[in-house]
C-alpha cells in the first residue's frame, strides 16, 4: 500500500521508534562521529566491540526526531548531532566507554586536501628506500634527500605541513612513501549522556595510570605520616610496633643492656671496638692471642687489596687489547683499500 502523501514512511517510523528505545534503556549513549572511517573499520569495531556496546549509524534527523520525542534531559544532545553520526550505547560508565571509543582509532596517512590536525614532521636519517621514482617524490614535497649506502636519506629535519594547513597531494604522497601515519581515525567522541548529564571529552580524558600512582604516593605518605606520630589503626599498629622494637633494640644496644634479646649484638660491638683500640695499641701492651688475631686481620685486608689490584690490571690489558685489535682492523681495511 502506498503510503499516504504528507505521512512519513514506516520504516522511518520504526526507526524512530527503534532510537528512543536504545536512548531510555542504555544508561549511557554516546554521540560519535565517524568521519574518514573506511567501511571495513567499522565492521571489524563492531565485531570487536560488540559485548561491550551497540553502535548504530543513523540519519541525523531521525535522531533528532526521537530525541524531541522524549524531551527531558535527552535534549541536551542535540547539540553534538553534526555531520555523520553514530550512536554509541553501552552499559558501562562515561570514562570506561570513553576509553573504548579511543581505543577504536588507529594509525592513518593523511590524503590529499585534508586539514591536517596535527604538525607534521619527518626527522633527517636514513630510510629503506631505493634510489629511483621515490626520491623524486621526496623531492617534490619540500624534503631535502641524498643517497647513501645505496638507500635514499634524508638530509635535514623538516616540516611538512603545520596543524590546520590543506594537505598538498605531493606531500600526501611523500607521506605515503614514508609510511608515516600522523593521524588516528575512528569514532571521535563528541559527548557522552548518562543521567541527564552530558560529559564531553575534556572531562572523559582521564589519565588513569597517573591517578593511580598519585593515589599509591598518597597511600604511601599517608602511612608515613601516620607511623611517624604513632597515630595507631588497623593499617599502622603493627608498623608503629614494629618500629618501637627496633628503637627500644637500637637503645638497648648502645646502652649495652645485659639483655637476652640483645646480647649477640652487644657482644659483637663490645669485640669491634675492643680491636679497634687494641689496632692503636704498641705491641707490647697486647698479649699473644690479639697480636695473631690482629695480624690476621691486616692479612685479609693486604689479600683484599692485592685482588683489587690484579682486576683493575687485567682491565686495563683488556682494554688495551682491544685498542690492538681495533688499530690491526684498520690497518687491514686500509691495506684492502689500497692493495
Amino acid at each position: 500500500m502506498a503510503a499516504i502523501r504528507g505521512q512519513p514512511k514506516p520504516w522511518k517510523i520504526e526507526t524512530v521508534e527503534y532510537l528512543k528505545k536504545i536512548l531510555t534503556e542504555y544508561p549511557s549513549i554516546a554521540i560519535v562521529g565517524f568521519r574518514g572511517v573506511p567501511a571495513n573499520q567499522m565492521q571489524e569495531i563492531r565485531r570487536k566491540y560488540r559485548d561491550k556496546f551497540l553502535l548504530k549509524v543513523i540519519k541525523n534527523t531521525l535522531l533528532e526526531k526521537a530525541i524531541d520525542s522524549l524531551n527531558g534531559d535527552y535534549e541536551k544532545l542535540k547539540e553534538f548531532i553534526k555531520d555523520q553520526t553514530a550512536i554509541v550505547a553501552s552499559n558501562l560508565n562515561p570514562f570506561k566507554l570513553y576509553k573504548l571509543l579511543e581505543e577504536t582509532k588507529v594509525p592513518a596517512p593523511l590524503k590529499p586536501g585534508q586539514v591536517s590536525p596535527v604538525d607534521v614532521v619527518v626527522e633527517k636519517g636514513p630510510t629503506n628506500i631505493p634510489p629511483g621514482p621515490m626520491m623524486g617524490d621526496l623531492q617534490a614535497a619540500g624534503i631535502p634527500t641524498a643517497i647513501e649506502r645505496g638507500k635514499v636519506v634524508i638530509k635535514e629535519t623538516v616540516t611538512l605541513v603545520k596543524a590546520g594547513e590543506v594537505v598538498r597531494p605531493e606531500v600526501a604522497r611523500a607521506l605515503e612513501r614514508l609510511n608515516i601515519k600522523p593521524v588516528k581515525v575512528g569514532l571521535d567522541t563528541r559527548a557522552i549522556f548518562e543521567k541527564g548529564v552530558i560529559f564531553t571529552p575534556d572531562i572523559l580524558a582521564v589519565d588513569t595510570e597517573k591517578i593511580f600512582n598519585d593515589f599509591v604516593e598518597c597511600h604511601r605518605k599517608a602511612l608515613n605520616f601516620a607511623v611517624n606520630i604513632n597515630y595507631v589503626t588497623t593499617q599502622t599498629a603493627e608498623l608503629i610496633l614494629a618500629k618501637a622494637y627496633l628503637n627500644a633494640k637500637a637503645l638497648a644496644i648502645e646502652l649495652a643492656l645485659p639483655e637476652r634479646d640483645v646480647m649477640p649484638e652487644v657482644l659483637a660491638r663490645a669485640y669491634a671496638q675492643a680491636l679497634s683500640l687494641a689496632s692503636v695499641l704498641p705491641s707490647e701492651a697486647l698479649d699473644e692471642e690479639l697480636i695473631n688475631l690482629l695480624s690476621g686481620l691486616s692479612r685479609k685486608t693486604e689479600v683484599k687489596k692485592e685482588e683489587e689490584k690484579v682486576v683493575k690490571e687485567e682491565k686495563k690489558e683488556e682494554e688495551k687489547k682491544e685498542e690492538e685489535e681495533k688499530e690491526e682492523e684498520v690497518l687491514e681495511g686500509l691495506g684492502a683499500l689500497f692493495g
